[in-house]
């Protein structure tokens, strides 16, 4: 969702929605016009580091997933409302903290904070100096037991941070700037207000407005970019609990696990705006807003014998998922060999908008390193890449089967490279702690699926992806492709072929058909999204032409 800056002409703006923990009430205090002629007295410069040591690190760490996605450098720090900043008194009483950060060549700043403790009407924020993007509010929501606050990016090397207590407040804030982050890489500066695109993924990566997430829009929107620890990046999914409570459980892997994760933010609908889609093609620069951010997380369980890692999001309620239109997924613990026919993940690579891939065939199960996961030979579709570890893999009727582990998938050029990937089994973090969560003995406890949930009374429709069973071959053919249906069964329906920008090349109606010609003679060589849709059921296949 896109969201404009909002023009304030009183001091305080009471009246507004709520984004999961990070509170719309306009803009900074600062931002008045009556209030233009305010300077900020106080600056802390950053020291600098040794980037290209760094950046050797990182292709080190990149190239197996085995970590997070690392996009910018930790300074430790020491800041606090006591010993750095200025403040500002008001006539009404009311108060103003402000402290200005630099870091030299930052693309992005952002801040991990201890000590947090914001009462009941005081609102922080952090902008650019130009005021040209900022993020917050950070209120009383924001508050955790342990004082941990890890923050949203800001675009810019010169950023403020400012604290607005009225004038009513009569409890004492604290906060401690433990860690400013100096975003080096990724970021890609292409901002207006508060969105920003990135697309540095690789040119393969199929957007997931594209064709081939046609089917699996309520599993895109269980999915969540992690700010971990404030410098790093991963991926994971709301999963949902058998009693359908809406609690805020998250998946992701444990290999993102280290520090604390009272710092993570968890951003929804990180992804492209409809029609800017990149379909496995040379990404653009579309903008996507990334105001709809969840800050802080416990532990529920966690192991390495699958990666697995089950998170609570402190504080996040049914109606922030409401508001954010997001989608609790289901799950299926069946853990027996040969049972899932089809794999598809989801996840944001590199830290970039969300994206897509398909496995058409099926995943076998191997052990890596002591861990017991899926094995996804190739995809036929897409890939994944640093940034997507900890992304669910969805089986054939969209229940989450695991979370990405590891793996040497990438794109080469606008094509995928070839190679595997691997994610932690459900099945076997299932009974490592799992269940107790995901199916309580006080909501049936013996469930072997779930089909997921939705929040928003106006979407919710829940039911497994039904599939119809065919095969297409050759393939890959010069051109000339023939469809049987599996089953024998006579189909009624149509048929469409996509190229992978979503361009249509190709559409026949079937009519109580068996089998099905399909010419594809005039189409460029290339890789081809084929889907047969009936009145009760959708299937895609990936065909190639090769001539």
């Amino acid at each position: 969702m896109k969201r404009t800056l909002l023009h304030v002409c009183g001091v305080l703006l009471l009246a507004g929605s709520t984004f999961a923990q990070t509170t719309n009430l306009g803009v900074p205090v600062s931002w008045d016009h009556q209030l233009k002629s305010l300077t900020t007295t106080s600056k802390k410069t950053m020291p600098g580091f040794d980037l290209a040591a760094v950046q050797a690190e990182d292709a080190i760490n990149d190239a197996a997933k085995s970590s997070p996605w690392r996009f910018g450098y930790k300074y430790n720090t020491d800041f606090s409302l006591e010993n750095s900043g200025t403040w500002t008194e008001f006539a009404d009483g009311s108060r103003l903290w402000r402290l200005e950060l630099e870091a030299p060549g930052a693309i992005t700043m952002n801040l991990l904070l201890e000590n947090v403790y914001i009462p009941a009407g005081g609102q922080l924020y952090l902008f650019d100096k130009e005021q040209t993007n900022r993020v917050g509010a950070y209120t009383y929501r924001n508050n955790r037991e342990d004082g941990e606050l890890g923050t949203e990016l800001v675009f810019g090397d010169d950023i403020i941070v400012e604290y607005f207590e009225p004038s009513y407040v009569n409890e004492t804030a604290s906060l401690t700037i433990s860690n400013v982050i100096h975003g080096y890489r990724t970021l890609d500066p292409v901002q207006q207000q508060l969105m920003k695109g990135l697309n540095t993924s690789g040119a393969c990566n199929i957007d997931v407005h594209c064709p081939l997430g046609d089917l699996w829009w309520n599993q895109i929107r269980s999915v969540a970019m992690i700010v971990v620890g404030g410098n790093g990046a991963c991926t994971g999914a709301l999963i949902n609990n058998s009693c359908n409570d809406g609690k805020a459980y998250f998946l992701t892997a444990n290999h993102c696990l280290g520090g604390s994760t009272g710092f993570w933010a968890f951003r929804f609908n990180w992804q492209s705006p409809e029609g800017t889609e990149s379909c496995a093609t040379v990404a653009n620069s579309s903008n996507s807003a990334y105001d709809q951010t969840a800050n802080g997380a416990t532990v529920l369980s966690s192991g390495a014998q699958a990666d697995h890692a089950l998170l609570e999001i402190d504080n996040m309620t049914v109606q922030d998922a409401i508001d954010y239109g997001a989608f609790y997924a289901g799950w299926n613990n069946d853990d027996t060999p040969g049972s899932i026919t089809q794999a598809t993940g989801i996840h944001h690579p590199d830290g970039d908008l969300k994206k897509i891939c398909r496995e058409d065939d099926n995943p076998t199960q191997q052990n890596v390193g002591g861990a017991a996961v899926w094995w996804v030979n190739e995809w036929e579709q897409g890939v994944t890449e640093p940034g997507s570890s900890g992304s669910p893999l969805f089986d054939q009727n969209g229940r989450i089967i695991g979370q990405l582990f590891g793996g040497a998938a990438a794109c080469a050029g606008t094509s995928n490279n070839g190679a595997h990937d691997f994610y932690g089994r459900l099945g076997i973090s299932w009974n490592l702690g799992f269940k107790q969560y995901l199916d309580p003995s006080s909501c049936g406890g013996n469930n072997t699926t779930d089909d997921g949930y939705d929040p928003n009374p106006a979407t919710a429709d829940i039911k497994p992806i039904p599939s119809i069973e065919f095969t297409v071959s050759p393939n890959p053919s010069t051109g000339i492709f023939t469809l049987e249906m599996a089953t024998g069964n006579p189909l009624s329906g149509e048929l469409t072929v996509h190229d992978m920008t979503g361009r249509q090349v190709y559409s026949a109606s079937l009519d109580q058909i068996l089998t099905q010609t399909i010419n594809l003679s005039t189409v460029e060589n290339g890789t081809y999204v084929l889907r047969v849709n009936s009145a009760s059921a959708t299937s895609t296949r990936s065909i190639v032409v090769n001539k």
